[in-house]
């Protein structure tokens, strides 16, 4: 019987390198804590997925599970076996802001989740109903200086990226704006071509058949460098407007998930992330960027989680939000 009890110990200490040698050997769950319907989040997954099953020889299914700003779905994916075959593709505020904006959570994302691979970063155009005689970032803040809370922004609810901005651009430009919280982005964005609030800012992608009809105005972009959809809509930087911080996207995996699994995750995704014509398609259709990070190791990609992490508490303080 002891030796019994020897053989099934050894056999449970090998059981994941043998899942991992065979890896995948049945379909993979990729759960999706947002909407639905494509998007910056919803279409990168989907394509990322599609590829893995032809690379891997295994189907790689999307499950969209939205609700209560990504706790349904980060709890889903914490809380499953730690075998690969139940990832995550998911955003910052998911991982970084829901902590630093939230009292209580259903998951911790250092202790649950093991980072796979950055896919990259959610560019936003800085928009403003037509109405707002504003034709630049710079005459926008002016406008805001001239008249305190009187320039209205439509954001999602009051612990996104708007809420961000708004208090940076008051810390830094001495610029205050009046904050319009909606329950979903889009609405905030119909808001802003209704002309019930001034000024919006939203995904590229989503926001390029707006711009194209004259409904709402481009004022300034989030990227590194020009949007090549919007080669006349300056930078952030170009503006004189530094950006401390990015709304990214990325793959995870429970925590304990074995190495060499997340090691051929990664391997796999940075492969097709250097692909122009998959980027094209699933990301910079939707106003997602990648960069360098895009290239990186998984323990890479963790290591940039933490240093991105900082710059979101100095956002989160300077914008004053307080954890509820």
């Amino acid at each position: 019987m002891r030796r019994i009890a020897v053989l099934a110990f050894i056999a449970t200490c090998f059981a994941f390198p043998a899942q991992s040698q065979n890896y995948p050997a049945k379909p993979v769950k990729v759960i999706v804590p947002h909407p639905t319907g494509g998007g910056p989040v919803d279409l990168p997954a989907r394509g990322l997925a599609d590829y893995l099953t032809r690379a891997m020889g295994q189907t790689f299914v999307v499950e969209n599970r939205d609700g209560a700003d990504g706790f349904i779905g980060a709890e889903a994916l914490a809380k499953s076996a730690p075998d690969g075959y139940t990832l995550g593709v998911t955003s910052a505020s998911v991982i970084t802001m829901n902590e630093l904006t939230r009292v209580s959570l259903p998951y911790n994302s250092a202790r649950d989740f093991a980072p796979v691979v950055y896919i990259g970063a959610i560019e936003s155009l800085l928009l403003v109903n037509p109405s707002v005689p504003a034709r630049s970032l710079r005459e926008l803040l002016d406008l805001a200086k001239a008249k305190p809370n009187t320039v209205s922004w439509g954001t999602l609810g009051t612990t996104s990226n708007g809420p961000l901005l708004i208090g940076m651009f008051r810390q830094s430009q001495g610029a205050s704006f009046y904050m319009i919280p909606y329950k979903s982005n889009i609405q905030a964005v119909q808001g802003t071509v209704a002309g019930d609030v001034n000024v919006v800012a939203y995904a590229a992608g989503g926001a390029a058949s707006l711009v194209k009809a004259g409904k709402l105005r481009p004022l300034a972009y989030t990227g590194n460098t020009r949007s090549a959809a919007f080669p006349d809509v300056p930078t952030f930087a170009e503006s004189g407007v530094k950006l401390g911080f990015k709304t990214w996207i990325g793959m995870f995996a429970p925590a304990r998930t074995p190495n060499d699994i997340v090691k051929r995750l990664n391997a796999e995704s940075v492969k097709l992330l250097s692909d122009a014509s998959f980027t094209a398609k699933f990301l910079q259709s939707q106003g997602v960027e990648p960069g360098e990070t895009s290239r990186v190791s998984a323990d890479e990609f963790a290591q940039f989680i933490k240093a991105d992490r900082t710059a979101y508490e100095e956002a989160v303080k300077a914008a004053g939000i307080e954890k509820k």
